[in-house]
């Protein structure tokens, strides 16, 4: 039978920053990057799937960079987790 899997648990996750360019051009949308909650240690972040340029990918690594978790377990100890962090950029009007 496979082992029982508890997903990672995200207890922060910053808003992301809008650069100066990007606000200026109203540019909203969402940013994909591929990461790794590892079993222990910060967030190791991949590459960026989507994006949306305008400093807004780098906006969104640094967010993905400062996610505090709780790691995935596997059979009640933490193993690495793959995953795509959805990143939203979003003016307040």
């Amino acid at each position: 039978s496979p082992a029982a899997m508890q997903s990672v648990i995200i207890l922060e996750k910053p808003n992301p920053v809008y650069s100066d360019e990007a606000r200026k051009l109203g540019i909203q949308g969402e940013v994909l990057v591929e990461v790794v909650f590892p079993a222990s240690g910060p967030v190791q972040v991949g590459r960026v799937i989507k994006g949306l340029g305008h400093g807004l990918d780098e906006a969104a690594i640094r967010v993905a960079q400062q996610i505090r978790f709780k790691p995935a377990l596997q059979d009640g100890k933490p193993v690495d987790f793959p995953a795509t962090v959805h990143i939203v950029f979003q003016l307040a009007y």
